[in-house]
């Protein structure tokens, strides 16, 4: 096993394109509630056993905002480009990203659409 990148947050999936890049799809960034409790596994078993609703679990452990980041790694494990819909406007909770003809293909299982991002307009 080889350490290839650090990433800020949870990925969903991870697809290749044409060049052998990698677009990875984080659901969420790291929030202080997630880097608190990743380490201490009884204080999390307590958290999620007080009577809290699980949209409430949720919200914490993404920092309490629905938004999408999207990277883009070298086949070394570079980053090349970084996507992030800071605010959740458009996006949000993206779980999958595929690059074809020079468009990505964004999709989420919380969003009731496709969103397709034009890379030749964007440069």
């Amino acid at each position: 096993m080889d350490l290839f990148a650090i990433l800020p947050g949870f990925p969903d999936n991870v697809r290749t394109n044409e060049k052998g890049e990698f677009w990875v799809a984080i659901h969420c960034r790291l929030s202080l509630y997630t880097r608190l409790m990743s380490p201490h596994v009884k204080l999390r078993k307590f958290f999620l056993s007080l009577p809290i609703p699980a949209k409430y679990h949720y919200l914490m452990q993404i920092g309490g905002k629905l938004h999408a980041v999207i990277i883009k790694y070298s086949p070394e494990g570079q980053v090349l480009d970084i996507l992030e819909d800071t605010k959740g406007e458009v996006v949000r909770a993206v779980s999958e990203v595929e690059e074809k003809d020079g468009k990505l293909w964004i999709g989420s299982v919380l969003m009731p659409f496709i969103a397709v991002f034009d890379l030749a307009k964007a440069s």
